[in-house]
C-alpha cells in the first residue's frame, strides 16, 4: 500500500506527463499536400503540426492527425503545395506605403488591354480632381500584346476626369492632359517626359508628385495594413525595408509594430545620410553609439544600406576605379560597421565597384575580422567568377534581384551559384521592380521576363531558386534557426500554392498565385 507521501508523487508525475503531453497538441495541422520542406535534402513531406507560433511537427498525414486534439484546427490541403514563406532581401517599403491607395499598379501584367483597364479601374474609384500616380513597378517592355509606353490619348481615355501619370523607374514619366496643364507644361508635346524635376523618388519629389496632397494619418495607417496584405497575397512573410527617412515617414510602421505581431516580419536599415567626408564621421558615430539587429522576430533596425555613402552611388555604366576620397569617405563608415558587428548591405551593380570594394574589405579585414558578418553585395548585374571567390573568402553573401529582368541584364546565375557562395533572391520594388516574388522565381528559372523575350543566359533550377528566395535570405539575416524552412522548432511561416512549383512549366511560374499564406501560425491571407 502506497504511502500519502508516495501518492502525492504520483499525482504530481501524472499531472507533470498530462500538462507535458497537452502542450504538444498542436493549434493547427495540415494534412494531405505535398510540402517542401527546403531543408538541407529538400525533403517533400505531406503534412505538419503547428503549436502557437512555431511547427511542432512535420510528416505523413497520418502521424500528423494523429498528434490533433479536440480543439487542432484541421486544414485539409487536398494535394495542394506548400513552401516557406518568401523573404524579400531587397525592399523599398516605406516608399509604397504614403501613397498606395492612389496607385494602379501595373506590376507583372504581360498585356496592354489589362494595364488599361486597371488605370481606367482606379480612376472610377476616385473623385473628379483626385489625383493618381502609378509609382514604378513597370517597365514598357512588359506588354506581350503591344509593347510601349503610353500615349496622351491612351491615358485621357481612361482617366479623363484624373490627373493621372505614371513613373517609369527614375528615367521617364508619363502624364495624361490633365497633369501636364496642371504644371504648366504643354499636352500638345505627348505624354512622355523626362522625370527629372517632375518625378522623383525623395525630396522633393518633383513638380508632379507635389501636386498631390498629403496623406492622413488614418489614411497611412490603412495604406500599411493594405500593403502588407497585398505582399502577403503575393507569398511574401519577411522582407528588408532599404531607405529609411528620405523614402517616407516610419512612424506608421512602428507605432503598428508596437500594437502587437505584424502580418510580415520586417528588418529595418538603420537611417542616416552621409554625403560628404564630414556626414560620413558623423553617421560613424552614430553606428558606434547604435545597437546593430534589434529585430524582435518581427520588426527591427537590422544593419545599414543599400548605400552607405552616398558619393558612392553605383551604376552598371562604371567603368573604372573610384576616387579614393569616395572610398576613403565609404571606409570610415565600414570601419565602423566591422568594429561595432553591422551588417552592410551595400548596392552594387558594375564588377568595377565590387572589385574596388573587396580591395578595401580584404585590407580591413586583416585589422578588424569580418567574415561572421555576412555582407551583401546587391545586385551584382556583372560579377566576375574571380569577384565571387573573392567574396566568399570574405563570408560575404550576395542579393540579386528580379529588376535586373527589366533592363536586360543577364545575370550570371551558374556562376554564382556553381560557386557555393551563400546569394538569395529579392525584387528592389517598388518603383524599379514588380513586388510579386514568383515574378522574379519564374525568371530565374525560365530565364524569360513576363512577355516571354529571353531574359537569361544562366538559370538556375527550381530547387536552387527556392532555396534563395527563403533558406538563403534568412541566413543573410542570422534568422536560420528561425525561418526559411519548413522544420520543427521555426517559425510556422508558410504559403499554400495553387500550382505545384515543381511541376508547373518554368514559363509559367510567374503566374503561381497562394491560395493561403500564414506568418507564426496565423492565416494572414487566404484567397476567398
Amino acid at each position: 500500500m502506497k504511502t500519502i507521501h508516495q501518492r502525492l508523487v504520483l499525482l504530481i508525475c501524472l499531472t507533470t506527463i498530462t500538462k507535458l503531453c497537452l502542450a504538444q497538441v498542436p493549434d493547427t495541422v495540415l494534412l494531405n499536400g505535398k510540402i517542401l520542406t527546403v531543408d538541407t535534402q529538400f525533403s517533400i513531406a505531406e503534412a505538419l503540426a503547428i503549436k502557437g507560433d512555431r511547427i511542432l511537427a512535420v510528416g505523413n498525414s497520418s502521424e500528423i492527425a494523429a498528434l490533433a486534439g479536440d480543439r487542432t484546427r484541421e486544414i485539409n490541403l487536398q494535394g495542394a503545395t506548400v513552401i516557406p514563406g518568401l523573404i524579400d532581401n531587397h525592399f523599398h517599403f516605406l516608399r509604397a506605403v504614403q501613397r498606395w491607395h492612389r496607385q494602379p499598379r501595373l506590376d507583372g501584367v504581360n498585356s496592354r488591354v489589362q494595364a488599361l483597364t486597371i488605370l481606367a479601374d482606379k480612376a472610377a474609384e476616385f473623385p473628379a480632381g483626385e489625383w493618381l500616380l502609378t509609382q514604378g513597378g513597370w517597365y514598357p517592355e512588359q506588354f506581350a500584346d503591344s509593347p510601349g509606353g503610353f500615349t496622351l490619348e491612351e491615358l485621357d481615355l481612361v482617366s479623363p476626369e484624373n490627373p493621372l501619370f505614371l513613373q517609369e523607374r527614375y528615367n521617364l514619366v508619363y502624364a495624361n492632359t490633365l497633369a501636364l496643364e496642371a504644371i504648366g507644361l504643354d499636352p500638345a508635346d505627348g505624354a512622355l517626359h523626362p522625370a527629372q524635376g517632375l518625378a522623383t523618388f525623395q525630396p522633393p519629389y518633383g513638380s508632379l508628385v507635389q501636386q498631390i496632397a498629403p496623406t492622413s494619418a488614418e489614411q497611412l495607417e490603412k495604406n500599411l495594413t493594405d500593403f502588407m496584405l497585398t505582399l502577403n497575397s503575393s507569398g511574401l512573410t519577411a522582407l528588408y525595408s532599404l531607405g529609411r527617412g528620405p523614402e517616407g515617414e516610419d512612424s506608421v510602421l512602428e507605432n503598428r509594430a508596437a500594437a502587437g505581431p505584424l502580418p510580415l516580419r520586417i528588418w529595418n536599415t538603420l537611417a542616416y545620410e552621409a554625403n560628404d567626408s564630414s556626414s560620413a564621421d558623423a553617421a560613424a558615430q552614430l553606428i558606434t553609439s547604435n545597437t546593430p539587429n534589434t529585430f524582435d522576430g518581427d520588426n527591427g533596425t537590422f544593419g545599414l544600406g543599400e548605400h552607405i555613402y552616398l558619393p558612392f552611388f553605383d551604376f552598371p555604366s562604371q567603368n573604372g576605379p573610384w576616387p579614393a576620397d569616395v572610398m576613403d569617405g565609404l571606409m570610415k563608415i565600414a570601419s565602423a560597421a566591422a568594429q561595432g558587428g553591422w551588417h552592410i548591405h551595400e548596392h552594387t551593380m558594375s564588377n568595377w565597384s565590387i572589385q574596388d570594394l573587396l580591395g578595401r574589405f580584404e585590407r580591413m579585414n586583416e585589422a578588424i575580422p569580418m567574415n561572421h558578418l555576412r555582407w551583401t553585395l546587391a545586385h551584382v548585374y556583372d560579377i566576375t567568377p574571380d569577384s565571387i571567390a573573392r567574396a566568399k573568402n570574405l563570408g560575404m553573401t550576395l542579393a540579386v534581384h528580379g529588376v535586373a529582368m527589366n533592363g536586360g541584364v543577364r545575370i550570371p546565375f551558374r556562376d554564382i551559384a556553381e560557386s557555393e557562395i551563400i546569394f538569395g533572391l529579392g525584387t528592389d520594388s517598388t518603383v524599379v521592380s514588380h513586388y510579386q516574388p514568383f515574378i522574379t522565381l519564374g525568371w530565374a528559372v525560365s530565364g524569360l521576363d513576363i512577355a516571354g523575350n529571353k531574359a537569361l543566359d544562366q538559370t538556375l533550377s527550381r530547387e536552387e531558386a527556392l532555396i534563395a528566395h527563403t533558406r538563403n535570405n534568412a541566413y543573410m539575416f542570422f534568422q536560420e534557426e528561425n525561418l526559411g524552412t519548413l522544420e520543427p522548432g521555426k517559425y510556422a511561416d508558410l504559403v499554400v500554392l495553387d500550382h505545384d512549383y515543381m511541376t508547373i512549366p518554368a514559363e509559367e511560374i510567374f503566374w503561381i498565385k497562394p491560395t493561403m499564406t500564414m506568418v507564426g501560425g496565423r492565416i494572414v491571407f487566404e484567397q476567398e
